[in-house]
């Protein structure tokens, strides 16, 4: 799994190399996050992550594209003890949404998001269903960069999203999020 997290990395950053000529302020990101997930279950508290690449297209300059995978499993996972036998919970997704960012005076900007979502429903040790729906997003951060150069940013914010077919999987997320741009 992790082996193919960092061949995923890789290829984006190569292709973002590639490919400054036809996009404007390529970034790539991570975060981390906790909130709840849910298929045909209660809602079950969640801990996971999330990588992305982001850009903006030749032809626009107002919204920015984001395609990101997002990993979210059950809190009880990551704690102390046996393990032998039990089943985790857990939520594949992947998302590609469109971002507005407002910028203000000091290095404080907001984005909000909204785009599609292909999420792998994993609530139960018999269900592994793929599920299309939507996502929408909502973030405040600080840009350390200057004037729109090489540099990070940091964020904090919320992520919901749900399907509409099958299980009706969703998911609510609080994240921490770093992105570099190049």
């Amino acid at each position: 799994m992790i082996r193919k997290i960092l061949l995923t990395i890789i290829l984006l950053f190569n292709l973002s190399t590639l490919t400054k000529a036809q996009i404007q302020s390529p970034s790539l990101g991570g975060s981390l996050h906790i909130g709840s997930i849910m298929g045909n279950s209660p809602s079950i508290s969640s801990l996971g992550g999330s990588f992305f690449f982001d850009f903006y297209p030749w032809f626009e300059n107002v919204v920015s594209f984001r395609a990101s995978f997002t990993y979210s499993q059950m809190v009880e996972k990551f704690l102390p003890g046996n393990r032998s036998g039990k089943y985790y919970s857990f939520l594949k997704i992947y998302s590609l949404k469109g971002f507005f960012r407002q910028n203000f005076p000091s290095q404080v900007f907001l984005e909000e998001g909204a785009g599609l979502i292909y999420l792998n429903d994993r609530t139960f040790s018999d269900v592994n269903i793929w599920e299309v729906g939507v996502g929408f997003s909502a973030l405040a951060g600080y840009d350390f960069r200057k004037n729109n150069l090489d540099g990070f940013s940091l964020s904090l914010g919320i992520d919901y999203g749900v399907t509409f077919t099958q299980t009706t999987a969703s998911y609510f997320l609080v994240f921490l999020q770093s992105q570099y741009y190049f």
